[in-house]
């Protein structure tokens, strides 16, 4: 069984993730991909230097991802470029762990999914949704501020339209319990399929 995660910003993917991890699943997370290729691949460091220079590094040669954000988030065009240099990279890197145990239970954590039209390779999408103001609560707490949290929903497909392309949706509005109750009925109905 292969299921593929998606949702909202700040909706609580990863939460979700770690009751998949859990109940025995295996899971990939496509966020720490990029953070992975943005950390320690060489070629995309190649690449972020020729196109933007020393401007989105720290002293020490590491990737400044605020830096990088503040250019993709407000510039469609810088965006598209860093999608088109990342997601083939993290594409391959789930595919290579499912590659590695096939028979296996898959969690596919991935935000774009419908946004890079992903929908087939998986037998079921799972979507989780938040209330805007929960979510505005959890993203402040992280530190994002409220313009940058705008800037990136303006990049992702509207949260209602990804509840009505997903197979099942998993509300997190409640309490951490609510979550994990819905999950595990998830896990259970995916066994008897």
């Amino acid at each position: 069984m292969k299921i593929g995660l998606t949702g909202g910003i700040g909706c609580g993917k990863s939460t979700v993730v770690q009751f998949f991890v859990q109940a025995g699943w295996r899971t990939v997370e496509t966020d720490a991909l990029v953070r992975d290729c943005l950390a320690s691949d060489a070629v995309v460091h190649a690449a972020l230097s020729e196109h933007w220079g020393k401007a989105v590094f720290h002293v020490d040669g590491t990737v400044d991802r605020k830096a990088v954000a503040a250019r993709v988030f407000t510039d469609a065009q810088e965006l598209a470029w860093l999608e088109d240099l990342l997601h083939p990279l993290v594409r391959q890197g789930w595919e290579r762990a499912i590659e590695v145990a096939p028979e296996a239970n898959w969690l596919v954590e991935i935000p774009l999914l419908f946004e890079k039209r992903l929908e087939t390779e998986f037998n079921l999408i799972v979507c989780v949704t938040s209330p805007l103001d929960v979510v505005e609560r959890r993203m402040v707490h992280r530190g994002y501020t409220r313009d940058e949290i705008a800037q990136r929903r303006l990049n992702q497909i509207p949260l209602e339209e990804k509840v009505r392309r997903a197979d099942r949706v998993i509300s997190n509005a409640g309490s951490l319990e609510f979550l994990k109750q819905q999950t595990k009925r998830l896990i259970a109905q995916t066994h008897t399929h």
